[in-house]
């Protein structure tokens, strides 16, 4: 590697207290960049980084510079971490075993780093000479934020290590805990970390895979198998003290994690960071008696690019956080305002198939005809804009995927197909299929189940404890989709449902069919702009923010997070950045064991009013693989199913459709208060009496919308 690298002492006497490892950093410090806002200031030991915003009068450093650390005992290690730009992580690729090296900067002591002044910024070069690798990392202002570059160019493994990961600006966003404020962090729809909560206290740290972890789904896992939190968007932010940053993944989302860390006996601080992968983990599976990790032996070439806008607002809240958001995606052409009609989305569920003992039995439960009687009853009724999906239309019925043609003939042919999208269209509705070309049921032909399917680094083929689901190779799962659009073409349909494409990004490992995540990104965004240009729109269950600006319309987006013990609550901070620049709805109301509150929720989150329905009673799938239709026949939900559509149709509800949220405010345990740009204000009452806000009286369990006063 032809580098001139300038050799620092970065290892000063270290004291027990905050004071003492404080001052250390405060040595004379070198001004990389400046603008109207913001100044960047380089550590003469191009160890660490300020950063004075001279709007809010904030300086943010990547040393742990909490104000309300004075006396915090750090050990002598933790404060090398702490006082350290970036940790680099690598291993022993020759020897195995899966030992991680953690090495922050500060502790490596026979670090060389340098450094040149670029446009607007600094390019920093380390090479660590203890275990022959070295990275390269580009920090520049760009006009109201900081943008960080780890370019891969800059990779360099000279012996037998190797680069696993690195942590950017590990101590930036960090706190202790008797600081005020939150961290805000990408599980599930949203959730937050409060600083003094001490339920976080000790807790393990958590990787957060952006957009999810593929061999971690539903359909592959045992009944007792955790599985992984949605991660649904690459950002994380904090307030700490009454200021605030949002932190944004731009390049290499897909290949990055977010890692979330409590404080605990060792080091009483918590921090929040984006850890950037070259190398992922496998288990050894020649070993039984105990668990010891692979790395693959080729890196992940991706540029990396991390952007941290630091807010304006006094003491930010996770609302502004998401405006931010949303006005970056705005800004930068991911996503327009839509305008459209205020919809009801229902799921028809047609068919399944009960294993027999020589051939497998088609279970009707919905015919076309029968499809087509639901959506005249419910016009008649007064219920208008249905969003109406087919789920379980093929011939081998719903789970024999990937899906294609033919129609399933229990449930009619080509003609009634025909004619209720006709009687759909002149009633005002649409009508798409749902269709999974992600997976691949063992028992369907048309595919290898060697070849044609998703490998993980370890040679091991990602299929459930029975291998009676497989995942399709990115490649084949497209191929399927254009051999499916060449039937499906003949329909005047008006979108297609991509099931599972919103939940994971599948690399694969095989070395046939040898995907990278970001090429599985690109595989999936074509997929869904094939289905919009065939019809016009695309729906995907998930609400994965890779596919903005390709889908329209999200199923299964989740309400709250995964649950883990340091978080203190769960935000929509997904639904208040995306209300109003895409649909997205939940999980169907009549799968709900209280369709009053679920419906609460959608109100106070923006949601779609979703159900899933049949014509015929679901006893009869009792003995078939779809299970969760416990409750779904038409003439039992019919009055519900109006009750709840024409909440968010008709009134108030509809005309806020196309509005954007600007402020969702917890008033109690039981009250929230969402604000929308035109000024009105829906106050949403989960309680079992009546309750009062802003001279506002709501009933019980219950909602109110309130015009903004002129």
């Amino acid at each position: 590697m032809k580098k001139t690298w300038l050799m620092l002492l970065c290892c000063a006497a270290l004291l027990l207290t905050v004071p003492a490892w404080a001052e250390e950093t405060a040595e004379e410090r070198i001004l990389a960049a400046q603008n109207d806002r913001l100044s960047l200031y380089l550590s003469a030991n191009c160890c660490s980084i300020d950063i004075e915003d001279a709007l809010t009068g904030k300086t943010w450093s990547s040393t742990m510079n909490d104000e309300t650390a004075a006396g915090l005992k750090i050990i002598p290690a933790q404060q090398k971490r702490i006082t350290s730009l970036l940790a680099v992580n690598c291993t022993n690729l020759q020897t195995g075993l899966g030992v991680v090296n953690n090495m922050a900067l500060m502790a490596e002591k026979d670090l060389k780093a340098s450094y040149e002044l670029i446009e607007n910024g600094v390019r920093l070069s380390y090479y660590f000479g203890t275990y022959q690798v070295g990275v390269q990392v580009e920090i520049v202002l760009d006009g109201q934020s900081l943008v960080v570059r780890v370019p891969y160019a800059g990779i360099a493994e000279d012996g037998d290590f190797s680069i696993v990961s690195v942590d950017a600006l590990p101590f930036l966003f960090s706190a202790t805990d008797q600081s005020e404020g939150f961290f805000l962090y990408p599980d599930g729809c949203g959730a937050i970390m409060e600083f003094q909560d001490y339920a976080h206290y000790r807790e393990s740290t958590k990787l957060y895979p952006v957009y999810g972890d593929y061999t971690k789904q539903p359909a592959l896992l045992d009944m007792f198998a955790q599985e992984a939190p949605d991660v649904l968007f690459p950002v994380f932010g904090m307030n700490r003290g009454g200021h605030g940053m949002l932190a944004i993944i731009e390049q290499g989302a897909e290949t990055a994690r977010v890692s979330v860390n409590s404080s605990n006996n060792i080091i009483g601080i918590n921090y929040l960071f984006a850890n950037f992968q070259y190398r992922r983990s496998f288990d050894d599976k020649r070993v039984a008696t105990r668990d010891i990790k692979v790395f693959d032996k080729d890196d992940i070439k991706t540029d990396y690019q991390l952007r941290i806008l630091f807010l304006e607002e006094e003491n930010p809240d996770y609302s502004v956080m998401a405006c931010a958001w949303r006005d970056y995606l705005l800004q930068n052409g991911v996503v327009t305002k839509k305008e459209s009609q205020p919809t009801v989305a229902i799921d028809l569920f047609m068919n399944a198939p009960e294993e027999g003992l020589l051939f497998d039995i088609p279970r009707t439960v919905t015919t076309l005809s029968q499809a087509e009687e639901i959506l005249r009853s419910l016009d008649s009724l007064g219920v208008k804009n249905i969003r109406a999906s087919l789920k379980g239309w093929t011939a081998d019925g719903y789970g024999k995927t990937p899906d294609r043609f033919p129609l399933s003939g229990a449930i009619g042919n080509d003609n009634d197909l025909e004619r209720l999208i006709d009687t759909a269209h002149s009633l005002g509705a649409t009508v798409s299929l749902t269709a999974n070309f992600l997976e691949a049921a063992s028992d369907q032909r048309g595919y290898s189940h060697r070849n044609d399917v998703v490998y993980t680094g370890n040679h091991t083929i990602i299929t459930d404890l029975e291998e009676t689901v497989f995942m399709l190779s990115p490649d084949v799962a497209n191929s399927k989709l254009n051999s499916f659009l060449e039937k499906a073409n003949g329909f005047d349909l008006d979108a297609v449902r991509l099931e599972r494409i919103g939940k994971y990004v599948a690399y694969n490992y095989s070395s046939r069919r040898y995907t990278t995540a970001a090429q599985t990104l690109d595989i999936y965004g074509g997929m869904t702009d094939a289905v919009k240009t065939a019809f016009g729109s695309a729906e995907a269950e998930g609400g994965d923010t890779s596919l903005l600006g390709h889908a329209d319309f999200f199923t299964d987006v989740p309400y709250d997070d995964a649950g883990y013990q340091f978080t203190t609550a769960s935000v929509p901070f997904y639904q208040i950045a995306l209300h109003g620049l895409v649909e997205y709805a939940g999980r169907p109301g009549n799968l709900s064991s209280d369709l009053e509150r679920e419906v609460l929720r959608w109100v106070e989150m923006g949601y779609t009013p979703f159900f899933e329905l049949t014509y015929d009673n679901t006893e009869e799938l009792m003995y078939t693989n779809y299970q969760s239709l416990f409750s779904a026949e038409f003439t039992a939900w019919q009055e519900r199913v109006v009750w709840a559509a024409k909440q968010f149709t008709e009134g108030p509800l509809a005309e806020l459709h196309n509005q954007l949220i600007v402020e969702h405010r917890k008033l109690s345990d039981t009250l929230f208060k969402v604000t929308y740009e035109n000024g009105t204000a829906v106050y949403v009452n989960y309680a079992a009496e009546p309750a009062q806000a802003d001279g506002v009286e709501i009933a019980a369990q219950s909602w109110a919308a309130v015009p903004a006063q002129e």
